[in-house]
């Protein structure tokens, strides 16, 4: 199933989960300014200036008394009807002040957050009869229902991630290794998946 539109993307759910949009479109204007492909933003008014800061690595842009970010506005421009659940824009490559078009797709929350590189992150669980007792000894003071498994403590290490609140295993491993390994491997396909499955979805009803 293709669907175009006036934008110039066309949608091809069972290999895309984000529009393939025409190389042949290299800019679109907004009020007073131009966003091109590679994400940068040109001032098409003289007589006002056009202000360029970075807050939090992000830009953001200010023209005519009215604050902006590039990102935002490519998003609302080529996906004009999208999911209600795809609410944030996630950088794909984790640099906050690359909006370079190719480089920006819409997510959920719980999606940009897995996308996101923290420092120290294992990525897996060591499930062990100490594990579980230390989990919950925690749940209990903090007035939650303990974990129950659905057998005994694999004494594995649990390649696994988290989304929408819900824990997703990946493999079980014997090292730390293996299993933070599996983790990072895992992750982008995860949520190539999740938003192909939420595009389609959302094509198939519209």
């Amino acid at each position: 199933m293709l669907i175009d539109n006036k934008y110039g993307y066309v949608f091809d759910p069972e290999t895309m989960y984000q529009p393939e949009i025409d190389p042949a479109i290299t800019h679109f204007d907004v009020g007073k300014h131009r966003i091109h492909r590679d994400g940068h933003v040109e001032n098409l008014d003289s007589d006002w200036v056009l202000d360029h800061t970075k807050v939090c690595g992000w830009n953001v842009y200010e023209q005519v008394g009215t604050s902006f970010r590039a990102y935002q506005e490519i998003a609302k421009h080529f996906w004009p009807k999208r999911p209600r659940q795809l609410s944030a824009v996630d950088h794909i490559n984790r640099v906050r002040n690359d909006d370079s078009w190719g480089n920006l797709r819409l997510c959920n929350k719980s999606l940009n957050n897995i996308n996101q590189y923290r420092r120290g992150t294992k990525g897996y669980r060591h499930e062990t009869s100490e594990w579980l007792q230390k989990v919950n000894a925690y749940r209990s003071t903090a007035g939650k229902k303990l974990l129950i498994l659905s057998g005994p403590p694999r004494n594995k290490y649990i390649a696994m991630l988290t989304y929408r609140g819900k824990s997703v295993e990946l493999g079980e491993f014997d090292n730390p290794e293996d299993a933070t390994a599996c983790y990072n491997a895992a992750k982008e396909p995860f949520i190539q998946n999740e938003l192909r499955r939420i595009w389609v979805e959302f094509l198939s009803a519209n």
